[in-house]
């Protein structure tokens, strides 16, 4: 249950984001710091799921404006 609700709020802080027009490579700038935290805090399980989330999140983003 803590797993989805992290999903739901890092899902939600970036359609805010896109909400608020700011452009996408800020965006993509987040999830990279988020990637990169993950990366120096998280292994295994958590890790795998977080990098899928980030991707999933990074997906639906374009990647140039």
């Amino acid at each position: 249950m803590t797993t989805v609700a992290l999903a739901n709020l890092i899902a939600v802080l970036v359609d805010t984001m896109r909400h608020a027009d700011l452009p996408n490579d800020t965006v993509h700038h987040f999830l990279s710091e988020l990637e990169q935290l993950n990366k120096e805090t998280l292994y295994g399980g958590a890790a795998e799921f977080m990098s899928f989330l980030t991707g999933v999140l990074r997906g639906a983003v374009a990647s140039n404006d």
